[in-house]
Protein backbone atom coordinates (compact mmCIF):
# COMPACT_ATOMS: atom_id res chain seq x y z
CA UNK A 1 0.00 0.00 0.00
CA UNK A 2 1.20 3.21 -0.90
CA UNK A 3 1.83 6.75 0.91
CA UNK A 4 -1.04 8.16 -0.32
CA UNK A 5 -3.55 5.05 0.64
CA UNK A 6 -1.87 4.89 3.67
CA UNK A 7 -2.71 8.66 4.16
CA UNK A 8 -6.51 8.09 2.92
CA UNK A 9 -9.42 8.72 5.78
CA UNK A 10 -10.93 5.59 4.15
CA UNK A 11 -9.81 3.37 6.50
CA UNK A 12 -12.65 0.89 5.75
CA UNK A 13 -11.24 0.32 2.01
CA UNK A 14 -8.15 -0.39 3.56
CA UNK A 15 -9.66 -2.63 5.73
CA UNK A 16 -11.28 -4.74 3.09
CA UNK A 17 -8.58 -4.72 0.74
CA UNK A 18 -6.37 -6.52 3.41
CA UNK A 19 -9.27 -9.17 3.44
CA UNK A 20 -8.87 -10.48 7.01
CA UNK A 21 -9.99 -13.92 8.21
CA UNK A 22 -11.26 -12.03 11.68
CA UNK A 23 -10.96 -8.34 12.92
CA UNK A 24 -10.49 -7.44 16.45
CA UNK A 25 -11.08 -3.46 17.74
CA UNK A 26 -9.19 -2.50 20.77
CA UNK A 27 -9.65 0.80 21.76
CA UNK A 28 -9.51 3.01 25.42
CA UNK A 29 -12.80 3.09 27.73
CA UNK A 30 -13.36 6.66 27.87
CA UNK A 31 -13.90 7.54 24.48
CA UNK A 32 -16.92 9.12 22.96
CA UNK A 33 -20.41 6.34 23.41
CA UNK A 34 -21.65 8.05 20.34
CA UNK A 35 -18.62 7.98 18.36
CA UNK A 36 -17.78 4.63 19.60
CA UNK A 37 -21.15 3.02 18.18
CA UNK A 38 -20.94 4.91 15.07
CA UNK A 39 -17.58 3.59 14.13
CA UNK A 40 -18.32 -0.03 15.32
CA UNK A 41 -21.37 0.19 12.68
CA UNK A 42 -18.70 0.66 10.41
CA UNK A 43 -16.12 -1.74 11.53
CA UNK A 44 -19.35 -4.24 11.39
CA UNK A 45 -20.00 -3.21 7.70
CA UNK A 46 -16.48 -3.66 6.72
CA UNK A 47 -15.52 -7.26 7.37
CA UNK A 48 -17.19 -10.36 7.95
CA UNK A 49 -16.03 -11.32 11.19
CA UNK A 50 -15.24 -8.78 14.32
CA UNK A 51 -14.57 -11.44 16.47
CA UNK A 52 -13.92 -9.24 19.25
CA UNK A 53 -13.87 -5.93 21.33
CA UNK A 54 -11.79 -5.00 24.16
CA UNK A 55 -11.66 -1.75 26.13
CA UNK A 56 -9.00 -0.59 27.98
CA UNK A 57 -7.33 1.91 30.25
CA UNK A 58 -5.23 4.15 28.23
CA UNK A 59 -1.96 5.85 29.10
CA UNK A 60 1.73 5.32 29.73
CA UNK A 61 0.23 2.55 32.56
CA UNK A 62 -1.19 0.08 29.86
CA UNK A 63 2.79 -0.16 28.86
CA UNK A 64 4.05 -2.90 30.40
CA UNK A 65 5.22 -6.70 29.89
CA UNK A 66 2.34 -7.94 31.62
CA UNK A 67 -0.30 -5.60 29.98
CA UNK A 68 1.28 -7.72 26.73
CA UNK A 69 1.24 -10.93 27.67
CA UNK A 70 -2.54 -10.26 28.83
CA UNK A 71 -3.24 -9.01 25.15
CA UNK A 72 -1.58 -12.18 23.70
CA UNK A 73 -3.92 -14.21 25.81
CA UNK A 74 -6.72 -12.51 24.31
CA UNK A 75 -5.61 -12.90 21.10
CA UNK A 76 -5.21 -16.68 21.67
CA UNK A 77 -8.84 -16.33 22.96
CA UNK A 78 -9.88 -14.88 19.53
CA UNK A 79 -8.05 -16.86 17.33
CA UNK A 80 -5.92 -14.16 15.40
CA UNK A 81 -3.96 -15.68 12.48
CA UNK A 82 -1.63 -13.96 10.46
CA UNK A 83 -4.58 -13.16 7.85
CA UNK A 84 -6.15 -11.31 10.83
CA UNK A 85 -6.14 -6.93 11.58
CA UNK A 86 -6.29 -5.72 14.67
CA UNK A 87 -7.60 -2.10 14.72
CA UNK A 88 -6.81 0.35 17.71
CA UNK A 89 -8.45 3.07 18.65
CA UNK A 90 -6.83 5.59 21.29
CA UNK A 91 -4.09 7.43 22.52
CA UNK A 92 -0.13 6.58 21.86
CA UNK A 93 0.59 4.35 24.71
CA UNK A 94 -1.99 2.13 23.34
CA UNK A 95 -1.34 2.32 19.80
CA UNK A 96 2.21 1.39 21.19
CA UNK A 97 1.69 -1.43 23.73
CA UNK A 98 -0.84 -2.83 21.12
CA UNK A 99 1.06 -2.25 18.10
CA UNK A 100 3.47 -4.16 19.98
CA UNK A 101 1.70 -7.45 21.29
CA UNK A 102 0.30 -7.79 17.69
CA UNK A 103 3.42 -7.46 15.87
CA UNK A 104 5.20 -10.29 18.33
CA UNK A 105 2.19 -12.40 17.82
CA UNK A 106 2.33 -15.31 15.58
CA UNK A 107 5.01 -13.28 14.48
CA UNK A 108 3.25 -10.37 13.28
CA UNK A 109 -0.56 -9.52 13.08
CA UNK A 110 -1.50 -6.57 11.05
CA UNK A 111 -2.60 -3.39 12.30
CA UNK A 112 -4.65 -0.03 11.69
CA UNK A 113 -4.62 3.07 13.83
CA UNK A 114 -7.37 5.73 14.65
CA UNK A 115 -5.40 7.75 17.36
CA UNK A 116 -7.87 9.69 19.49
CA UNK A 117 -5.16 12.51 20.34
CA UNK A 118 -3.13 15.02 18.83
CA UNK A 119 -0.10 13.31 19.76
CA UNK A 120 -0.98 10.65 18.20
CA UNK A 121 -2.51 11.79 15.61
CA UNK A 122 0.53 13.56 14.32
CA UNK A 123 3.36 11.46 15.94
CA UNK A 124 2.91 7.65 17.70
CA UNK A 125 0.59 6.34 14.91
CA UNK A 126 2.67 6.78 12.36
CA UNK A 127 5.90 5.18 11.19
CA UNK A 128 5.68 1.72 12.68
CA UNK A 129 7.21 2.24 16.01
CA UNK A 130 5.62 0.04 18.92
CA UNK A 131 6.96 -0.10 22.45
CA UNK A 132 6.44 -0.77 26.15
CA UNK A 133 8.15 0.70 28.86
CA UNK A 134 11.09 -1.60 30.91
CA UNK A 135 13.37 -1.67 33.68
CA UNK A 136 12.67 2.03 34.68
CA UNK A 137 12.68 3.28 30.98
CA UNK A 138 10.92 4.36 28.26
CA UNK A 139 10.25 2.45 25.15
CA UNK A 140 12.96 -0.23 26.05
CA UNK A 141 11.08 -3.09 24.58
CA UNK A 142 9.65 -2.66 20.61
CA UNK A 143 9.45 -3.44 16.89
CA UNK A 144 8.74 -2.03 13.91
CA UNK A 145 5.48 -2.67 12.61
CA UNK A 146 3.67 -0.41 9.65
CA UNK A 147 0.17 -0.03 9.81
CA UNK A 148 -2.41 -1.21 7.25
CA UNK A 149 -3.59 2.20 7.56
CA UNK A 150 -3.82 5.51 9.87
CA UNK A 151 -7.48 7.51 9.78
CA UNK A 152 -7.61 10.97 11.80
CA UNK A 153 -10.96 12.08 12.80
CA UNK A 154 -10.75 15.14 15.36
CA UNK A 155 -13.91 14.49 17.10
CA UNK A 156 -12.36 11.69 18.48
CA UNK A 157 -10.55 14.40 21.03
CA UNK A 158 -13.47 16.31 22.31
CA UNK A 159 -13.71 14.22 25.74
CA UNK A 160 -10.17 15.15 26.18
CA UNK A 161 -9.20 17.48 29.12
CA UNK A 162 -7.76 20.75 27.86
CA UNK A 163 -4.43 19.77 29.61
CA UNK A 164 -4.43 16.93 27.61
CA UNK A 165 -5.18 18.19 24.41
CA UNK A 166 -2.77 20.83 24.16
CA UNK A 167 0.56 18.58 25.63
CA UNK A 168 -0.36 16.74 22.39
CA UNK A 169 0.40 20.00 20.63
CA UNK A 170 4.07 19.60 20.92
CA UNK A 171 4.56 16.88 18.41
CA UNK A 172 2.60 19.47 15.77
CA UNK A 173 5.46 22.54 17.21
CA UNK A 174 8.22 19.88 16.80
CA UNK A 175 7.25 19.07 13.28
CA UNK A 176 7.47 23.15 12.49
CA UNK A 177 11.26 22.61 13.90
CA UNK A 178 11.41 20.44 11.70
CA UNK A 179 10.04 21.47 8.52
CA UNK A 180 9.44 24.71 6.60
CA UNK A 181 5.87 24.04 5.24
CA UNK A 182 4.70 22.80 8.67
CA UNK A 183 6.41 26.14 10.36
CA UNK A 184 4.86 28.85 8.46
CA UNK A 185 1.19 26.27 8.95
CA UNK A 186 1.78 26.36 12.27
CA UNK A 187 2.62 29.95 12.58
CA UNK A 188 -0.74 30.76 10.39
CA UNK A 189 -3.15 28.61 12.83
CA UNK A 190 -5.95 30.50 14.19
CA UNK A 191 -7.82 27.38 15.22
CA UNK A 192 -9.60 27.58 18.25
CA UNK A 193 -10.60 24.48 20.63
CA UNK A 194 -13.15 23.17 21.45
CA UNK A 195 -14.76 23.32 17.63
CA UNK A 196 -18.13 24.35 17.40
CA UNK A 197 -19.47 22.16 14.36
CA UNK A 198 -18.14 19.11 12.66
CA UNK A 199 -16.44 21.74 9.55
CA UNK A 200 -14.36 22.97 12.72
CA UNK A 201 -13.39 19.34 13.73
CA UNK A 202 -12.72 19.11 10.11
CA UNK A 203 -10.22 21.78 9.93
CA UNK A 204 -8.22 20.00 12.91
CA UNK A 205 -7.92 16.98 11.21
CA UNK A 206 -6.77 18.46 7.86
CA UNK A 207 -3.82 20.60 10.56
CA UNK A 208 -2.75 17.18 12.14
CA UNK A 209 -2.72 15.33 8.85
CA UNK A 210 -0.15 18.02 7.62
CA UNK A 211 1.50 17.81 10.34
CA UNK A 212 1.91 13.96 10.62
CA UNK A 213 3.00 14.27 7.17
CA UNK A 214 6.48 16.10 7.95
CA UNK A 215 6.97 12.43 9.97
CA UNK A 216 5.95 10.44 7.26
CA UNK A 217 8.41 12.12 4.66
CA UNK A 218 11.34 11.03 6.62
CA UNK A 219 10.20 7.89 8.18
CA UNK A 220 10.06 6.86 4.44
CA UNK A 221 13.57 8.14 3.93
CA UNK A 222 15.16 5.74 7.48
CA UNK A 223 12.09 3.09 8.29
CA UNK A 224 13.97 1.78 10.99
CA UNK A 225 16.16 4.62 12.30
CA UNK A 226 19.30 3.99 11.57
CA UNK A 227 19.78 7.89 9.93
CA UNK A 228 17.75 10.79 9.73
CA UNK A 229 14.80 9.00 11.36
CA UNK A 230 16.85 10.32 14.67
CA UNK A 231 15.52 13.54 13.99
CA UNK A 232 12.46 13.18 15.16
CA UNK A 233 13.59 12.65 18.55
CA UNK A 234 14.27 16.68 18.91
CA UNK A 235 13.15 17.47 22.30
CA UNK A 236 12.65 13.90 23.58
CA UNK A 237 16.28 13.05 25.00
CA UNK A 238 15.68 15.88 27.52
CA UNK A 239 12.08 15.26 27.98
CA UNK A 240 12.25 11.59 28.25
CA UNK A 241 14.50 11.82 31.32
CA UNK A 242 11.62 13.81 32.86
CA UNK A 243 8.77 11.89 31.97
CA UNK A 244 10.52 8.92 33.82
CA UNK A 245 12.11 10.58 36.78
CA UNK A 246 8.17 12.18 37.47
CA UNK A 247 6.23 9.15 36.47
CA UNK A 248 7.10 7.92 40.17
CA UNK A 249 5.78 10.96 41.88
CA UNK A 250 2.72 12.46 42.93
CA UNK A 251 2.83 15.13 40.14
CA UNK A 252 3.55 13.11 36.88
CA UNK A 253 4.15 15.08 33.48
CA UNK A 254 2.42 14.37 30.51
CA UNK A 255 4.71 13.44 27.55
CA UNK A 256 4.02 15.95 25.47
CA UNK A 257 4.33 18.56 28.72
CA UNK A 258 7.81 16.51 28.80
CA UNK A 259 8.46 17.24 25.41
CA UNK A 260 7.76 20.93 25.04
CA UNK A 261 10.52 21.45 27.81
CA UNK A 262 12.80 19.70 25.53
CA UNK A 263 12.01 21.69 22.59
CA UNK A 264 12.49 24.55 25.26
CA UNK A 265 15.60 23.45 26.10
CA UNK A 266 16.30 23.42 22.86
CA UNK A 267 15.77 26.78 21.98
CA UNK A 268 17.82 27.58 24.82
CA UNK A 269 20.65 25.74 23.13
CA UNK A 270 20.62 27.93 19.81
CA UNK A 271 20.35 31.11 22.21
CA UNK A 272 23.72 30.21 24.32
CA UNK A 273 25.98 28.73 21.47
CA UNK A 274 25.50 25.01 23.30
CA UNK A 275 26.57 23.54 19.61
CA UNK A 276 28.23 24.81 16.45
CA UNK A 277 27.16 24.77 12.88
CA UNK A 278 28.68 27.02 10.77
CA UNK A 279 26.61 30.74 11.41
CA UNK A 280 23.73 31.09 13.01
CA UNK A 281 21.84 33.36 10.40
CA UNK A 282 19.48 35.77 12.26
CA UNK A 283 16.60 33.75 10.53
CA UNK A 284 16.88 30.84 12.80
CA UNK A 285 16.84 33.64 16.14
CA UNK A 286 13.36 34.80 14.59
CA UNK A 287 11.63 31.52 13.74
CA UNK A 288 13.49 30.61 17.67
CA UNK A 289 11.24 33.59 19.13
CA UNK A 290 8.10 32.25 17.01
CA UNK A 291 8.65 28.88 18.16
CA UNK A 292 9.11 29.84 21.83
CA UNK A 293 5.99 32.06 22.04
CA UNK A 294 3.71 29.28 20.51
CA UNK A 295 4.87 26.73 22.80
CA UNK A 296 4.60 28.57 25.54
CA UNK A 297 0.62 29.76 23.94
CA UNK A 298 -0.03 26.51 23.33
CA UNK A 299 1.40 23.70 25.82
CA UNK A 300 1.29 25.05 29.25
CA UNK A 301 3.82 23.04 31.79
CA UNK A 302 3.24 21.93 35.42
CA UNK A 303 5.26 23.86 38.09
CA UNK A 304 6.75 21.10 39.98
CA UNK A 305 10.18 21.23 38.17
CA UNK A 306 11.23 19.05 41.21
CA UNK A 307 14.10 17.38 39.06
CA UNK A 308 17.89 17.98 39.04
CA UNK A 309 20.70 18.20 36.31
CA UNK A 310 22.25 15.23 37.86
CA UNK A 311 19.11 13.27 38.22
CA UNK A 312 17.56 13.78 34.67
CA UNK A 313 21.43 12.83 33.47
CA UNK A 314 20.97 9.28 35.19
CA UNK A 315 17.75 9.00 33.27
CA UNK A 316 19.16 10.24 29.74
CA UNK A 317 22.21 7.71 30.64
CA UNK A 318 19.41 4.66 29.37
CA UNK A 319 18.40 6.49 26.06
CA UNK A 320 17.52 4.45 23.06
CA UNK A 321 19.76 6.83 21.18
CA UNK A 322 22.79 6.31 22.87
CA UNK A 323 26.03 4.11 21.42
CA UNK A 324 28.28 3.02 24.26
CA UNK A 325 28.67 5.55 27.07
CA UNK A 326 28.03 8.40 24.97
CA UNK A 327 24.44 10.52 25.68
CA UNK A 328 23.70 11.63 21.72
CA UNK A 329 20.70 13.96 21.43
CA UNK A 330 19.31 16.24 18.25
CA UNK A 331 20.32 20.26 17.99
CA UNK A 332 18.51 22.86 15.93
CA UNK A 333 19.77 25.50 14.21
CA UNK A 334 16.89 26.98 12.15
CA UNK A 335 13.91 25.30 10.56
CA UNK A 336 14.97 22.53 8.88
CA UNK A 337 18.41 22.33 10.23
CA UNK A 338 19.03 19.76 12.52
CA UNK A 339 22.16 18.73 13.57
CA UNK A 340 22.82 14.85 14.69
CA UNK A 341 24.36 13.54 16.25
CA UNK A 342 25.84 15.78 19.16
CA UNK A 343 27.84 14.59 22.31
CA UNK A 344 26.69 15.54 25.85
CA UNK A 345 29.41 15.61 28.61
CA UNK A 346 27.80 15.57 31.60
CA UNK A 347 28.62 19.04 33.01
CA UNK A 348 28.54 20.61 29.77
CA UNK A 349 24.56 19.37 30.36
CA UNK A 350 24.75 20.19 33.99
CA UNK A 351 26.05 23.91 33.42
CA UNK A 352 23.44 24.23 30.61
CA UNK A 353 20.72 23.29 32.29
CA UNK A 354 21.79 25.07 35.24
CA UNK A 355 21.51 28.36 33.08
CA UNK A 356 18.27 27.23 31.43
CA UNK A 357 16.39 26.83 34.43
CA UNK A 358 17.68 30.30 35.81
CA UNK A 359 16.51 31.74 32.81
CA UNK A 360 12.87 30.15 32.94
CA UNK A 361 12.73 31.40 36.44
CA UNK A 362 13.00 34.96 35.17
CA UNK A 363 10.83 34.30 32.43
CA UNK A 364 8.27 33.12 34.72
CA UNK A 365 8.92 36.12 36.95
CA UNK A 366 8.27 38.77 34.18
CA UNK A 367 5.29 37.02 32.83
CA UNK A 368 3.19 36.99 36.32
CA UNK A 369 4.71 40.47 37.56
CA UNK A 370 1.66 42.86 37.32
Amino acid sequence: MNGEELNSHDWQEALQLSKPDRVAWIHEKCLDQELLGHYRTKLLTSCTDLCGELGLEGGEPIKTWLQVENLLQIFKDWGLTRSSVVVTTGGGALSDAVGFAASIWKRGVRLIHIPTTPLSAVDAAWGGKTGINWGGAKNQLGTFAEPLAVHIDAQWMRTLSPRHFRAGLAEVAKHAFLNLEAFDDLCAHTLSWPPQNKEEFDLWSTLFVKSSNVKRQIVADDPEERGVRCILNLGHTLGHAVEAYTSGTSEPWLHGEAVALGLHFTLFEISHGVWTMGNCQELSHEQAKKLSAILHTQVPLPQNWSFTAEELWNYMAHDKKNVGNEIRDVAWRGVGHILWPVHWKKKSFEATWSAFVRSWEKFSQRATSP
